[in-house]
């Protein structure tokens, strides 16, 4: 059943409230969850794991993932940041997963060289680096001041990026050959033009045959599907950014062709490029609004 606070967060994508409780339940959300103890402490039950939390923990709750309070001391109090993948990026509007998340051009962390996962973690804030960025958070998310939603989706990255520092990274796996990043950065700066497999092999001084066969690997898709996807969502950035026409953006991506962007927009995203402007637009909303 969809509840007004479902529909509030689908328009807003972020939310912030300080809870005292003694006992939740074990249940799980449509959404992403950060909670940091303010006072007290308690058992907290994630998943198959059962942790104890005190003042100046904090911890992410997963899409899917089913958790539990039971307080251990008469007073126990927690700040829920709550909020929506797309609150980062608009690309992000079908994501589940928070590890999706924190891979994102606006995060930039590979996932794949973390030992732990960061979504089952207990963190420690020793400096009280977060408790300040939510205390902020909770200030702006209550004033309502014009712009206030562009500072807390900043501080919402930064309290990513400083939460994915505290993970301990493969080390072996960090000097790994740097075959991706060299990808990425030759696609990001060449797909809006029509550029090729061959081109991409031509650049990293690989063969195409063996580029295709690594790059499947790697991604999990092949390159021409990587194309598409990285061209998709610039310009769902492009669209939910700016003013820009439909058709021009299009161009800008490296489509000349309307109708193919159309119907790969509409493959990717379930919606088409003015519909995903008209629910993602940061552009058009003015300051107050926003």
């Amino acid at each position: 059943m969809i509840t007004k606070y479902d529909v509030f967060l689908k328009e807003n994508k972020f939310s912030i409230y300080v809870c005292p409780t003694t006992h939740i339940d074990l249940h799980m959300h449509n959404y992403l969850e950060l909670g940091y103890v303010i006072k007290g402490e308690a058992i907290h039950s994630c998943g198959s794991q059962s942790m104890q939390i005190k003042s100046g923990d904090y911890f992410v709750i997963d899409y899917n993932c089913q958790h539990s309070y039971v307080a251990k001391t008469e007073e126990f109090e927690i700040i829920n940041c709550i909020f929506l993948p797309e609150l980062i990026d608009p690309v992000l509007t079908h994501c589940r997963s928070f590890l999706e998340v924190i891979s994102n051009y606006q995060i930039r962390f590979n996932r794949e060289l973390f030992i732990e996962n960061p979504s089952i973690k207990i963190y420690k804030d020793e400096d009280g680096r977060i408790k300040t960025l939510l205390t902020s958070l909770l200030g702006e998310f209550t004033a309502c001041a014009p712009g206030y939603m562009q500072i807390i989706r900043s501080m919402v990255i930064e309290l990513l990026i400083l939460t994915m520092r505290k993970i301990r990274i493969d080390p072996n796996r960090a000097v790994r050959d740097s075959f991706s990043d060299r990808v990425l950065m030759y696609i990001h700066s060449n797909y809006m033009n029509a550029i090729t497999l061959g081109d991409v092999a031509k650049n990293l001084n690989y063969s195409p045959a063996h580029l295709s066969m690594k790059f499947k690997k790697e991604f999990g898709i092949n390159f021409s599907k990587f194309l598409q996807k990285t061209r998709i969502e610039q310009s769902m950035r492009l669209l939910a950014h700016t003013n820009k026409a439909i058709d021009e953006i299009a161009a800008e991506v490296g489509y000349r062709d309307i109708k193919t962007f159309y119907t790969l927009f509409k493959s990717f995203s379930n919606f088409t490029p003015a519909k995903f402007r008209k629910n993602h637009s940061q552009h058009s909303k003015s300051p107050e609004l926003q």
